[in-house]
């Protein structure tokens, strides 16, 4: 059973939701080795360095290591955040984010920016961008895409591309063909929203949206990384087979991680799924 070009369709029209769960996703240090010889169980939190209490609150947010209690991660960030520590600023307005306090998370997170962190700086542009704490401005968006984009911030280098691929008509003259060479860039620099651009249009160019290896492999690194579009394109090709052998597990756990983003078609197709198991 294949993806329809309905289903492609559907997914794009419900795009904006990702730039929205990237403002509340936590960062907690991504994938770095930095908690590889670290023991919160050992630190002193009275005499420690403000990074190192950030990275304490991270375990204890994640349960690493250390018993989880997110409320005593959130109460921590929030101290290191006040104390000026940039990643728990990023990790405190995720949390102002997610409780409604958008303008206090707006707040913290260009205090972050300010300290020259680069995901505070592309996170206050999708702000920007969205209206989210701040009072819309695409033009000000634009102009911090740029210039992350000189230092080739992934991310960044896509939102410039998608800018240019859109015909603004006030400060962006549109050019499809800078554009698309933006975006493809940002895909090799690893932008896990460009990755999934980029895996649509080459599945679009196929006879009949066939998912080859290399789509797979762009579609799975978009998704590992939080593309919510990809994570919901995987479950449905690993449900039907398509490009990938069947597998309703992988399906169900890539479902899973674009439900809890609050990707819109997710949201749907899960509720679908437990009205069915009610039926039965």
């Amino acid at each position: 059973m294949e993806i329809s070009k309905d289903d492609l369709m559907e997914i794009k029209k419900a795009g904006e939701s990702i730039f929205l769960n990237e403002l509340q996703s936590y960062f907690l240090l991504g994938n770095t080795n930095e908690y590889d010889n670290f023991e919160p169980s050992k630190l002193n939190l009275s005499s420690c360095s403000e990074f190192d209490k950030y990275k304490y609150a991270c375990c204890l947010y994640a349960g690493f290591k250390i018993e989880e209690d997110e409320e005593k991660a959130y109460k921590i960030w929030e101290e290191c955040a006040e104390q000026g520590q940039p990643f728990a600023m990023i990790e405190y307005s995720v949390y102002l984010f997610k409780n409604g306090k958008r303008e206090e998370g707006f707040k913290f997170l260009q205090m972050a920016a300010n300290a020259g962190n680069k995901l505070a700086q592309f996170r206050i542009a999708l702000c920007y961008m969205f209206g989210y704490g701040v009072e819309q401005n695409e033009k000000k968006a634009f102009t911090i895409f740029e210039k992350l984009s000189e230092e080739d911030y992934p991310n960044a280098v896509y939102m410039l591309g998608s800018f240019y691929m859109t015909d603004n008509g006030l400060f962006v003259k549109r050019d499809a063909m800078k554009g698309w060479e933006l975006i493809k860039k940002a895909s090799k620099l690893g932008s896990p929203f460009a990755q999934y651009e980029v895996a649509i249009q080459m599945c679009a160019s196929t006879q009949n949206n066939e998912f080859t290896p290399t789509i797979i492999k762009l579609l799975t690194s978009s998704a590992d990384n939080g593309d919510l579009r990809a994570q919901y394109l995987l479950a449905l090709a690993y449900a039907k087979g398509e490009g990938v052998d069947v597998d309703l597990e992988k399906s169900m756990s890539y479902l899973a991680q674009s439900f809890e983003g609050g990707f819109p078609l997710a949201i749907e197709l899960m509720q679908k799924i437990k009205n069915s198991i009610r039926e039965e």
